[in-house]
């Protein structure tokens, strides 16, 4: 168990730990996807993601609260060896770090959400979502360890499954478990029909 702060100059701050199966280069490039990695979070919706060459501006809303919080804001993205930093131009929260921390023959993803220190706006502001951010991200590696085997999977995941809502990409996961379901229980049915 980790529990000392992977940012301890931080005193405003905001943390959780996903294991991967993933190691530190695959981590690393899969988080350089900073988008995906956001739009992997449950309580977070995406209206708009457009890049520029050294920012991108962003809406989205964070259900999280009672009542949800929308926010416009410009973000940059900067990466050195083994963590990634966001930084906003808006709003409470100052900056998001991604570090890749090496775990035996794994790699761990630590999140850090850091809020500006004399933070004067109300609770409201603050992103309650990062644990399930994390079971969500802890969730989507334990199956992508099988899934990225598949020819062409990361271009079904990056063009289509991760641009879905939340809400989307749970219906839709329910619907593929569905599907195969009834897909086995043809399968042995039709075997059951030939052998009788």
């Amino acid at each position: 168990m980790h529990n000392t702060p992977p940012k301890p100059e931080f005193t405003n701050a905001a943390w959780v730990r996903v294991p991967t199966q993933l190691d530190e280069r695959s981590l690393f490039f899969f988080c350089l996807q900073v988008e995906k990695v956001f739009r992997l979070n449950p309580y977070l919706r995406i209206h708009h993601w457009v890049e520029y060459n050294d920012s991108t501006d962003v809406a989205w809303e964070n259900s999280s609260h009672h009542v949800p919080l929308k926010q416009n804001t410009r973000i940059t993205i900067s990466a050195d060896a083994n963590e990634i930093c966001i930084r906003y131009q808006s709003g409470a929260k100052i900056e998001t770090y991604f570090i890749i921390e090496k775990n035996k023959q794994e790699a761990d993803l630590i999140i850090v959400d850091r809020y500006q220190d004399n933070a004067k706006g109300s609770s409201s502001e603050i992103d309650k979502s990062i644990h399930a951010w994390g079971e969500s991200l802890f969730r989507f590696f334990n199956h992508y360890q099988y899934l990225r085997r598949i020819p062409l999977i990361d271009k079904v995941i990056n063009r289509f499954w991760i641009k879905l809502s939340p809400m989307a990409r749970r219906i839709t996961y329910i619907l593929f478990i569905i599907t195969v379901v009834e897909m086995i229980a043809l399968t042995l049915l039709v075997i059951l029909l030939l052998i009788n």
